[in-house]
Parts: C-alpha cells; structure tokens; sequence
C-alpha cells in the first residue's frame, strides 16, 4: 500500500470520527409531547434541579407514602437523588487516574440518595431551579430513576453500599455505566427529557450546560 493510499484511508477514518462526534452533539431526541408545561386543571408535581458544582441532582417533596428516602427516613419531606461513578463518587477516589478511567472507560455506578426536611432552596448551598411538571411527568422521571437502581428479585432496590455525604443519605448500586459521554449531568437531564422538559441530554456533558438549558428563556 502506497504512503498517499495510508494517508488517504487515516483522514477518511479521523473525519468519520469527527462526523460521529460532531453528529452526536447535534442530535437532540424530542422530549415527551404534552407534560410540560402542565395541561390546564391537572395535578402537578414541582421537580428541583440542584447545581452541585460539577454535578447535578434532581430532589422534590414526597407525595403519598411513596418512601423513596434512605431507609433510616423513608417517608422524609423531600429527597433528592444523584448518579455518578462508583469509585469517585462513592469511594471518594479523586485522584488523576481514577478521573481520567471515569472520563474514557465504562465503569461501574451508584445512585445517591438522601432524606431531608427543608425545602431544597434552604438545605442546598448550590443554585436550585424549581420546575413544574405534569404528574404525568413526574411518575415518569420517578420509574427512570427507579429503573437506574440494581433490583432484587422482588423489583425492590438492593440494600445500600454505605452512607451518603451529606444528609440522611445512603450510596446504592446503579445498572447503567458511567463514562465521559453519558455521566451525572446527561442521565439527570435524561430523566428530565422523560418527564416532558424539552432539554438535550448530549448538550448537558456538565452541570453548567444542563443549567443554561434549564434557564426560562
């Protein structure tokens, strides 16, 4: 194979490479139609986003006995949940290598969970943004994080790995894996495409993105 022939096929794979990558930032899937905003004289639940920083977190009042809390307080005022990679968020490995593996590799994921009593804009020291969401909606992000959970046989999530960071709050195993391209911020934007707030979870890779999107325009 002549050199010209080498360079020919490594350009056509670097610019195949880029088209991929430039096409999966551009694409953005459709929210589900009618949830949000609220049709007129339906139920509605409020929905908060939470700005950790680099993170993002979704909590909201509990309803009804739905006892999604950590189990020390199950049936707490509010909970708030959050997604991440297992060895950094969860075991606290902040180190340049563990960073760099949570960015390129697939890796394993926990679920955050935590149980408290004020209201997310008084608990929280980070920016909190108030949503509004259809019951509809808001069953739909609840089964979407429900279904991020490692399930027993009985469909119920299985015992917690260990305490929170903050809060009454637990760690649990997650199904899904954690790489650069679909981390904390894209699934919590995920949840919130499922629940009718038209955002684009591949435009959300930081909690900054998913934020700018979530601004009243």
């Amino acid at each position: 194979m002549s050199r010209k022939r080498k360079i020919a096929i490594l350009l056509g794979v670097l610019l195949g490479i880029a088209v991929a990558i430039a096409s999966y930032f551009f694409y953005c899937p459709s929210p589900v139609a009618g949830l949000v905003p609220p049709p007129p004289n339906t139920k509605t639940r409020t929905i908060y986003f939470v700005q950790h920083d680099w993170h993002s977190g979704l909590a909201w009042a509990q309803r009804d006995k739905e006892n999604f809390g950590a189990e020390a307080w199950k049936d707490a005022p509010f909970v708030e949940v959050g997604w991440g990679d297992r060895q950094f968020y969860f075991a606290g490995d902040q180190s340049i290598p563990s960073m760099l593996r949570a960015v390129f590799i697939p890796s394993d994921s926990v679920l955050h969970v935590t149980s408290f009593a004020e209201p997310p804009e008084q608990f929280f020291k980070f920016p909190v943004l108030p949503i509004e969401l259809s019951e509809v909606g808001f069953q739909n992000l609840l089964a979407y994080v429900k279904q991020t959970f490692v399930l027993n046989e009985k469909g119920d999530r299985i015992a917690a790995i260990g305490k929170g960071q903050y809060g009454v709050g637990n760690f649990y195993a997650a199904v899904p894996r954690y790489f650069s391209a679909f981390n904390c911020n894209t699934w919590a934007a995920e949840a919130l495409r499922q629940a009718g707030v038209a955002v684009c979870p591949n435009r959300a890779l930081f909690a900054k993105n998913l934020a700018e999107q979530l601004k009243p325009q």
